[in-house]
């Protein structure tokens, strides 16, 4: 890798002061100029309340940073706090903060024409049916990344070409059929079940869309809320890809208690795992 270049995570738990000391440790490998620009301290210490933010901007740095503000529906939570559900347990410190676990890769393109590729992940790992825990643990222990620091002459900040953004179902899905029998005038109909998805990452859909542009199929992401790219980002500027949304799963009443859906249904199927929107912000 280009130690020119180099980039890393960083968890400063909003405290600009820990921020600077983690550059003084890392000065002689990528100095600290981005991390001390105004647009930077306020990243980490929106309040103002650091004397950080009278420093002068020294361009060197463009700053890019993952924010995950998706939440957790409350049929699903509760399920999964039921004995159904796996009994999961969790304080209420944990139920506070609780955000869906997601990832997505970002291609960073410099102005030479190289790029570098890094993958974002965010959110609760201990948010997972216990029963499926072990099944989980290698997606979910991967260390949380949601911040990089490159060097300056970026071109282009962008979703990595022909990936997605994945979120965690933390609970498995039941999926059915809808049987129908009979003979003559009588007809019975029944849903059976025809398989059972394991908890795991979920790749998320952008709607369809015909091409006047009108939605055809709604799924997880409007065309108008995928990440934008931010292009020739100048020196010392943080660019922060935020994520709001809902992590839901359909449950088929009447059939089911637990999260299920008919696989027929491709209004339902398309939906799972939630909505969201995307931003990009240059400041």
């Amino acid at each position: 890798m280009d130690q020119n270049r180099l980039s890393f995570g960083l968890k400063v738990g909003g405290n600009p002061r820990r921020a600077a000391l983690f550059c003084l440790v890392l000065a002689g490998a990528v100095g600290c100029g981005g991390f001390l620009n105004p647009a930077f301290v306020n990243l980490l210490d929106p309040e103002g309340v650091s004397a950080l933010t009278t420093i002068p901007n020294a361009p060197g740095h463009v700053v890019v940073k993952f924010f995950n503000n998706a939440v957790v529906d409350e049929r699903l939570l509760s399920f999964m706090e039921s004995a159904n559900g796996g009994n999961l347990t969790l304080t209420n410190a944990q139920r506070q903060e609780l955000r869906p676990r997601m990832r997505l890769r970002v291609r960073i393109t410099f102005e030479d024409g190289s790029f570098q590729t890094l993958e974002f992940i965010d959110g609760s790992s201990e948010l997972v049916d216990p029963n499926f825990d072990a099944q989980a643990l290698p997606d979910l222990n991967q260390n949380d990344f949601t911040i990089a620091v490159v060097r300056c002459d970026v071109a282009s900040v962008n979703l990595e070409p022909n990936s997605s953004i994945e979120v965690f179902i933390p609970t498995a899905l039941n999926v059915y059929n809808l049987i129908t029998f009979g003979t003559g005038f009588v007809t019975t109909n029944f849903f059976e079940l025809r398989e059972t998805i394991l908890p795991g990452f979920r790749l998320l859909q952008v709607d369809l869309v015909d091409s006047d542009g009108n939605q055809t199929l709604r799924q997880n992401i409007n065309i108008r809320d995928v990440p934008s790219p931010a292009i020739n980002p100048l020196c010392g500027s943080v660019i922060a890809i935020t994520a709001d949304g809902v992590l839901a799963v359909p449950f088929l009443d009447g059939v089911d208690d637990s999260p299920s859906y008919d696989g027929d249904d491709l209004t339902t199927a398309s939906s799972v795992g939630g909505r969201y929107e995307f931003s990009v912000t240059v400041q």
